[in-house]
């Protein structure tokens, strides 16, 4: 009986081709949260509440932001232009500026550039307010009276009045209303009062506070 061999051919680089070769083991799956519950694992519910919070101190810092460029510009121009606000606290000039409205007036404007229309503010002998009405009429002042060449005599009557006021004004200068809004008076009453700047002082104190705060993260 003629014994067969087998040899192991070769291919042309020399590696072996027909014999034993070793196969590398599968690898083993790694068992996950799925494979050993059977259910995919819970996503966590996104962070509604802290993005809303973030939102309101965005919103509240903007709003405080405003209020204090606003601040700043009123005080420059006011101090640039001699701007002053002027509050009505009675309605002789209804309807066109009524009780608790509100106006701008350009300070100490010469009494040689006032006009016939004007609204202005001028000092009573004896009482401690001034008076904000319109000019009806303006007169010139006899030098002899010691006003001085620059005075004028203002004849003034409020909008809801009648007749014009009792006695004439001599000035040599008076604060004339730029533009006024009804209603902004009361407002600005109650931001000059103590217990307004004090609680604006504490809100504006605790909203930075909590808009700086470090928050954790996980």
């Amino acid at each position: 009986m003629n014994t067969v061999s087998t040899t192991p051919t070769h291919d042309r680089d020399g590696s072996d081709v027909g014999g034993d070769t070793p196969v590398a083991p599968a690898s083993t799956p790694v068992p996950t949260r799925r494979s050993l519950s059977g259910r995919e694992p819970r996503r966590r519910p996104r962070a509604n509440g802290s993005r809303a919070t973030r939102l309101i101190k965005e919103v509240l810092l903007l709003i405080a932001g405003i209020g204090g460029i606003l601040s700043i510009l009123w005080l420059v121009a006011s101090l640039v232009f001699g701007l002053s606000i002027v509050i009505f606290m009675t309605g002789s000039m209804s309807p066109t500026l009524p009780t608790g409205a509100a106006a701008i007036v350009k300070d100490a404007v010469p009494a040689a550039e006032l006009q016939v229309g004007d609204v202005v503010t001028v000092p009573r002998e004896g009482q401690p307010l001034p008076v904000t009405h319109r000019i009806v009429d303006i007169a010139p002042v006899d030098p002899l009276s010691g006003a001085g060449p620059e005075a004028r005599e203002l004849t003034l009557r409020g909008d809801d009045n009648d007749t014009n006021d009792r006695e004439t004004y001599v000035v040599a200068a008076a604060d004339r209303v730029i533009v006024g809004a009804p209603f902004i008076g009361h407002a600005l009453t109650i931001m000059q009062t103590p217990i307004f700047f004090g609680a604006l002082t504490l809100g504006v104190m605790l909203l930075v506070i909590w808009a700086f705060w470090p928050v954790r993260t996980s």
